[in-house]
């Protein structure tokens, strides 16, 4: 049984990369489980509930949630645990994991993020890769600042099982210029890069049925294309330019324009446009729902004004997730290009 512990410094990815590495494993024939050790309880905390359902459905993964994520604990109990109650934890904790990883070659588990910068979650990578006999991946986000420094204290304390780092969202233009220096800066450190991943649009975009959801709205045209993904959004009458020029300036968006406004809407679906959102809960003409149904494009109908509209949008991008499926396609063809999966198989002992 090999296990994989997976933890961030930050937002970094960490839930798309158990599903891309789940995702190549299983592709190869492995027999691969997920488990998530502890989920926090406190309100306003993301490690939860949400990321755990998509990773088992995406991954056709049969055990029950509560197999999956059994340990629900607020951050003040799970603090005793690690430090006071600690025989009992790592019982509770190796018991759940026995369950979860029953006829599995591989296990990935997916940490709490803040490592370093929060006590909880920097104890909770120790002593769950140690009571596991896991090997960890740290994911990071990149920045200009980042350094090996970063993590320095806890390579040193993880050791062996530090497996390596994977330095996500960094920017095209200079990926590989940033990723032989990096690869330098880590080095020096001992710390092994296995991957620096490129910012993608796509990743960071929101779904039809997200933005739908957010604005409260109601899809009126083509509800089956709620999957799709929108990486730009742009705004009716926001230019002198003509309108069809305007709108095709970008690819893969959401136009977001005032419901009287047909011919807006109209120039809109003659470029490339996964998404029309009509403001002030005006329902779209024939014309408009004709050539949205030709261009099989789904309209979303909303009562707020343009303002709110596009308050709402901005709220929405702040707290994307990565549950889409076409997400998963797009990240783990990233995945295969840009991560050492021949280091990852040979560090688990895995044949590829």
């Amino acid at each position: 049984m090999k296990a994989l512990y997976l933890t961030s410094v930050e937002a970094a990815g960490k839930t798309a990369l158990c599903l891309g590495i789940g995702k190549k494993l299983m592709q190869e024939g492995k027999k691969v489980g997920f488990f998530r050790p502890v989920r926090l309880s406190d309100p306003g905390l993301t490690d939860g509930y949400r990321d755990t359902l998509f990773i088992k459905e995406a991954l056709g993964i049969g055990e029950p949630l509560d197999t999956l994520s059994p340990i629900v604990i607020s951050r003040r109990d799970l603090w005793q645990g690690l430090t006071t109650d600690t025989e009992s934890f790592k019982q509770k904790l190796e018991q759940a994991y026995n369950r979860a990883s029953l006829k599995k070659e591989t296990v990935i588990m997916e940490g709490l993020s803040d490592l370093t910068i929060d006590k909880v979650a920097t104890e909770t990578c120790y002593q769950v890769t140690e009571a596991l006999d896991s090997r960890a991946v740290i994911v990071l986000r990149y920045s200009r600042a980042l350094a090996a420094s970063k993590v320095a204290e806890v390579s040193q304390r993880l050791g062996q099982k530090l497996l390596g780092v994977v330095i996500n969202f960094v920017p095209k233009p200079k990926i590989e210029q940033i990723k032989d220096d990096l690869e330098t800066s880590f080095q020096k450190e001992g710390i092994k890069v296995l991957g620096v991943l490129p910012e993608e649009r796509t990743l960071l975009g929101v779904s039809v049925a997200e933005l739908a959801k957010a604005l409260n709205g109601e899809i009126v045209t083509h509800p089956e294309a709620e999957g799709e993904i929108i990486e730009n959004i742009m705004l009716g009458a926001m230019s002198p330019d003509p309108a069809t020029d305007y709108f095709g300036r970008k690819a893969n968006k959401a136009a977001v324009i005032r419901g009287e406004r047909a011919d807006m809407q109209l120039a809109a679906l003659r470029t490339s446009t996964n998404c029309l959102v009509l403001t002030g809960n005006v329902p779209p003409s024939p014309i408009i729902l004709n050539e949205a149904e030709i261009k099989r494009v789904p309209i979303i109908v909303v009562k707020q004004n343009i303002t709110s509209t596009i308050a709402g949008i901005e709220e929405a991008l702040k707290q994307t997730k990565f549950h889409s499926l076409k997400k998963l396609e797009k990240f783990s063809q990233i995945l295969e290009e840009n991560f050492d999966f021949q280091t990852l198989y040979r560090e688990l002992g895995l044949k590829a």
